[in-house]
């Protein structure tokens, strides 16, 4: 597989991304990643019309080539441009398409203002999100569109930070899933940071590394925590069947993965396989 080399050559300088990673103050477990991976990959096997993990790593990487193009533009975006950043952004599509038209104009100035460097991608991100005003849920959603923005557009410089990855509010999230006795935790010293999620990603890529992966480590993390999020909410609403009612798992176990990642849209599905996936 494409991805392997020797564990020690992997992770460099240009392999980790340009943000600061803070100082991580949890102890993740190696083994739980290798969980997770062979979970993945089991799931990959079971659905079927799919030709292994590069499938999804293929998946993600059009994701982002659409992602720089449009934020390429800068101050030349426009509605259009906004809208197809949200076709794929699946908290986007789900809770905000009713909402998006109302708030179209202070959407495409906010989202030139978030992919403009002129100050940190932190205070550029919560600008973004504060466009919701004093709705809270709205917030979370414009905080998840704007997180998304910022990390597929360069992946390699900044970590997904959603909420499903990580929400400081309610302590849950992928990151929770991979500290071994997290049920007994009442708090976890994760930040909401973008250096928070980075230092925490910088940990994954050293265990991805002892892994043998060595390329498109921020796809693979992606990819791992979004299997690790899926097992975590399934296993939490199985009893309720709220996951079978809202995201179609009872019919194909990766279908939660690929709708959080986006890539179940037209624009960024996993094109030619099989329709289960889309």
């Amino acid at each position: 597989m494409r991805w392997f080399r020797k564990p020690a050559e992997v992770v460099s300088d240009e392999a980790a991304s340009g943000l600061a990673p803070e100082p991580l103050q949890v102890s993740f477990e190696k083994e739980i990643v290798g969980i997770k991976l062979n979970s993945l990959n089991e799931a990959i096997a079971d659905a079927g019309g799919v030709d292994g993990l590069e499938t999804f790593i293929e998946a993600l990487r059009s994701k982002h080539e659409v992602f720089a193009a449009i934020v390429a533009k800068g101050d030349a975006m426009d509605a259009q441009d906004l809208r197809t950043l949200a076709g794929l952004v699946f908290a986007v599509r789900r809770k905000l398409g009713s909402v998006m038209g109302e708030h179209q104009g202070a959407l495409v100035d906010g989202l030139r203002d978030l992919v403009r460097a002129d100050s940190g991608p932190d205070s550029r991100l919560e600008r973004f999100a504060d466009l919701a005003g004093e709705d809270k849920k709205l917030r979370r959603g414009f905080w998840d569109f704007g997180a998304e923005i910022l990390h597929f557009a360069d992946p390699e410089a900044v970590p997904l930070a959603t909420r499903w990855v990580w929400d400081t509010g309610t302590t849950t999230g992928a990151l929770r899933e991979f500290i071994r006795g997290n049920d007994t935790l009442r708090s976890i010293p994760i930040g909401e940071s973008l250096g928070a999620i980075e230092g925490a990603r910088r940990w994954f890529f050293e265990a991805l590394a002892e892994q043998g992966f060595y390329r498109d480590l921020p796809f693979v993390t992606d990819l791992v925590w979004v299997q690790a999020y899926s097992d975590y909410a399934r296993s939490l609403s199985m009893s309720l069947g709220m996951i079978d009612n809202q995201f179609g798992a009872k019919q194909d176990p990766l279908e939660l993965g690929v709708k959080l990642l986006g890539i179940d849209s037209s624009e960024g599905r996993l094109k030619g396989h099989d329709a289960s996936l889309h």
